[in-house]
């Protein structure tokens, strides 16, 4: 008897459990595409946001300073300005040569840029195109810190090497180190505690490992190690009060100094062999059961502090960016999606750096006859540069940084894909008879198929050839017959599609 199942995949995929015994909502394979819809949806597309970059630029901060859109690209010798299509050379005179996209940090404070390669001192930046970056003053000299942040009206360098208040020159990775407030619109100067000052030191040493970032959340500054997180908060009681630094978790760590990102409410945290979710007392996985031991078995070793974290607020996805095996720079983002708690995959081409910014990404015509605004309502200023309003991902690859998830018509091969069905009774054999595939979008008339069957699932899957998916289901090749179905359903062009039902014509072949 003729008998239908119907698959809707609305759950993301899980990579962790053998695909016989996930639920059916969650595909054992989706890459390359989103879950916004509630359904799998191919990626949009990508272009180009400043083409010829004139370094490799290793991290990115973008800003708004002196009434310009900023692009600060910090490369392995080199710090590059980009302001629509001017690039502008700020190396600190005598930077010493980094290689590895987690030497580097950068924060605001009070709008200014303030960044460390782990090696020179502390840099900042006036947002002058013409002017080189310098010295935060009266910062030690001869000492580099290995993270620098903001919080409140301080700056705080973690993981010390050379001079540090109190304590002889040396290497010490399990300090922080904070300047004196500042007034609005400026930085520091003082990093010496003194009387009627709010610098300051401590030693986070009751706990092994380094300090390796710190995050504000809410009224505190989280700081990090490998196995521990320090909450930070201001109780500014001179002289030895200043920051009140207590252990609040002896078991969380970070992976790297870009692995940890601001939620609003809480941090998202990739540690050593997990995802979490942590708001200053609870740690939450989201990783459990689903990505964790794949996305921890398969970072690269060496490079594994590469690993960055990107949020994209606008869709509430958080992009958790690694090198795989073999690779340096990050080659795949594990994607969160905030709304629907749903994992998928989308590949990245050697990715140093990623954040979200505004990108002027296209060339503006700023000709008399290009305004196509009569005289009177237009509010423009003559020769104005265009600043996108909505915030969107770009990264950093080699020369070029491209802005991702756009309308361009860009061709992707995504795939997704359900293994092992065993249709409630894996003692039989099943013969699948027809496949309809429902969906929507231009793409989706292009969407392809094919079907797999194995006998046990510690043997390799047999495939059939790949075939159009057809309105009536009917198969353009023999019916298949297994133990275990699987479906990998796949498109290679420029169109968008959604997928929201895989329905099979089955029925049991008698025992296997």
């Amino acid at each position: 008897m003729k008998q239908l199942k119907t698959i809707r995949p609305s759950g993301g995929h899980i990579l962790d459990i053998d695909p016989s015994e996930i639920a059916e909502q969650f595909l054992s394979q989706a890459r390359n595409v989103h879950t916004r819809k509630g359904f799998p949806s191919r990626i949009g597309g990508r272009r180009i946001a400043y083409p010829g970059v004139p370094n490799d630029p290793l991290h990115l901060l973008n800003l708004e300073l002196n009434t310009f859109n900023w692009w600060m690209l910090f490369g392995g010798n080199n710090i590059k300005a980009v302001e629509g299509t001017n690039f502008y050379d700020i190396t600190f005179a005598g930077m010493q040569t980094v290689t590895d996209p987690y030497q580097w940090s950068a924060t605001l404070l009070n709008g200014i840029p303030v960044f460390s390669n782990s090696k020179d001192v502390l840099l900042y930046w006036d947002g002058n195109g013409g002017n080189d970056a310098l010295a935060i003053p009266g910062f030690p000299a001869a000492t580099s810190a290995k993270f620098v942040v903001a919080f409140r009206f301080h700056l705080f360098a973690l993981n010390i090497d050379g001079a540090l208040p109190g304590a002889t020159p040396g290497v010490y990775d399990n300090a922080i180190m904070w300047s004196d407030a500042t007034d609005p619109g400026a930085l520091p100067t003082i990093w010496a505690p003194g009387a009627g000052n709010e610098a300051g030191s401590a030693f986070l040493a009751d706990t092994k490992g380094r300090c390796i970032c710190g995050v504000p959340l809410n009224s505190q500054l989280m700081i990090y190690k490998n196995e521990a997180v320090y909450p930070v908060e201001y109780a500014g009681q001179q002289p030895d009060n200043i920051f009140t630094v207590r252990p609040a978790n002896r078991s969380l760590g970070t992976l790297g100094p870009h692995t940890v990102v601001d939620l609003g409410d809480k941090h998202l945290v990739v540690g050593n062999d997990d995802v979490c979710l942590f708001d200053g007392v609870n740690v939450k996985s989201i990783a459990e059961n689903r990505v964790k031991t794949f996305l921890a078995n398969s970072i690269d070793e060496t490079y594994a502090q590469n690993s960055f974290v990107v949020r994209d607020l606008n869709k509430r996805e958080t992009w958790v960016c690694v090198p795989e095996a073999g690779s340096r720079y990050a080659t795949i983002a594990h994607i969160w999606d905030e709304r629907r708690d749903t994992w998928v995959v989308r590949a990245l081409n050697n990715v140093r750096h990623a954040v979200v910014g505004f990108v002027t990404d296209t060339v503006i015509n700023s000709t008399w006859d290009a305004d196509s605004q009569v005289w009177d309502a237009d509010l423009s200023a003559w020769n104005e540069g265009s600043t996108g309003s909505i915030t969107k991902v770009t990264v950093s690859e080699p020369s070029t940084l491209y802005v991702e998830d756009t309308a361009d018509a860009v061709a992707v091969t995504a795939i997704i894909a359900k293994y092992d069905l065993n249709f409630d009774d894996d003692a039989q054999s099943k013969l699948i008879k027809g496949v309809w595939i429902r969906g929507t979008g231009l793409g989706f008339s292009n969407v392809e198929f094919r079907l797999g069957s194995r006998g046990d699932t510690n043997n390799s899957i047999t495939w059939q050839a790949w075939q159009p998916a057809r309105n009536d289901g009917q198969l353009t090749i023999p019916e298949i017959d297994g133990r275990y179905i699987s479906i990998e359903i796949r498109t290679a062009g420029t169109d968008l599609w959604t997928i929201n039902r895989i329905i099979f014509d089955w029925k049991y072949n008698g025992p296997y």
